[in-house]
């Protein structure tokens, strides 16, 4: 198998789920032998999350979505390096990717995160149809794209993942018990902690959502559903963890509900796992939802969870075997289900236990192994 120098490049501000996974990827393939350039801004949370896994970081300004200057230096890069790879990780990435490539021909690989629609003036034939290879990372993103124009035959579905085993903890520099459920006294622990912060009753159900704080996440069904579920069951306290846009917003409509003290706003946490593993129920509200990696955490923490069937969510999330689905947009459905989950202990224990057995095929080494597939087709 040749080895490759992959330039994994993301110039976001923020570390999401689209630049986790990217370190996952370059962790595993490192394993597998191949070099990888962590491509990002300067003193971004991704350089740091990079350095901290031992992984190559190189910056660069990335001014706007084409920068000449941003795309020329990346393109002197692939010049010195051996069977170089372009993989870009964002939308803007992939602008700055195409671009480095027309000025120094290179394999380049988009991966698609969103189950947005293209812009198809501009991304279909500038960005995806200059591209040798799209990843989707669900099948769900696969027929967006090929709907919106996008060669079926470039189009390839690898899923994200998570760390699946001490192994793979060790490649990534997670510990082994990082996405794990807890023991119950850690898990008391950490409870006690939150609702110290927070104000809130540490022996109350819990319903979590950990998510950025924009519309697609659609956070107005979670609050439609927190008041119709509060309406039956007074003592359930609703934590939303991120930030965002739609702060602001969000926090006067809770207002305006009357669920001030039962819904809260928790903003950035630095340590998000260790909410997930304070939770009863996790609920994914999407509206529109590429895959939804954060279902990964919530299932590997031993949550059940309740989420809607936006994007590739059913292809993570079976309903009633490895949680409880609901249509987009339908507070109603949203709310029974996580008072099912609240009150059918039975249910919401199988839910989970299964969950977690379905995690291995999600696992690092898989993803790896069909990213050096594709790598490997481009050379």
């Amino acid at each position: 198998m040749k080895k490759f120098t992959v330039f994994h490049v993301d110039g976001e501000r923020g570390l999401r789920g689209g630049e986790r996974q990217l370190v996952y990827l370059a962790c595993a393939l490192r394993e597998r032998g191949h070099r990888n350039v962590v491509v990002c801004r300067a003193d971004s949370p991704l350089s740091d999350r990079a350095r901290a896994a031992r992984l190559e970081v190189r910056t660069l300004p990335f001014c706007c979505e084409w920068d000449p200057y941003t795309a020329f230096r990346l393109s002197l890069w692939t010049r010195c390096a051996e069977n170089p790879v372009l993989h870009a990780h964002t939308g803007h990435a992939a602008s700055l990717v195409g671009l480095a490539s027309f000025l120094h021909r290179v394999p380049t690989v988009l991966h698609r995160r969103v189950d947005f629609s293209l812009n198809t003036a501009a991304s279909g034939p500038l960005k995806y149809g200059r591209a040798e290879r799209v990843v989707a990372v669900s099948e769900a993103v696969r027929r967006i794209l090929v709907d919106d124009g996008v060669d079926a035959r470039k189009v390839s579905v690898v899923a994200d993942g998570l760390p699946a085993d001490e192994e793979e903890c060790l490649w990534t520099g997670t510990a082994p018990h990082e996405f794990a459920p807890p023991s119950w006294d850690s898990r008391q622990a950490a409870r006690q902690k939150v609702a110290k912060e927070f104000g809130v009753e540490p022996k109350a159900p819990w319903v979590g959502n950990l998510a950025a704080l924009v519309p697609h996440k659609d956070h107005d069904t979670l609050i439609a559903a927190a008041l119709i579920a509060v309406l039956k069951r007074p003592d359930l306290v609703f934590l939303i963890a991120g930030e965002g846009p739609e702060e602001e917003r969000l926090l006067a409509q809770i207002k305006k509900m009357g669920l001030l003290g039962r819904v809260l706003l928790l903003g950035h946490r630095d340590d998000p796992v260790s909410l997930l593993k304070c939770l009863d129920v996790f609920v994914l509200s999407s509206s529109g939802e590429g895959m939804g990696s954060v279902l990964l955490e919530a299932a590997a923490c031993g949550v059940p969870v309740a989420a809607t069937r936006a994007g590739g969510i059913p292809e993570i999330i079976v309903d009633r075997e490895t949680g409880l689905l609901c249509p987009p947009r339908d507070p109603e459905t949203l709310a029974q289900n996580i008072e099912t989950l609240i009150a059918d202990q039975k249910l919401a224990r199988r839910l989970a236990l299964q969950g977690i057995k379905n995690l291995p095929r999600f696992g690092l080494k898989r993803m790896a192994e069909q990213m050096e597939t594709i790598y490997e087709a481009l050379a």
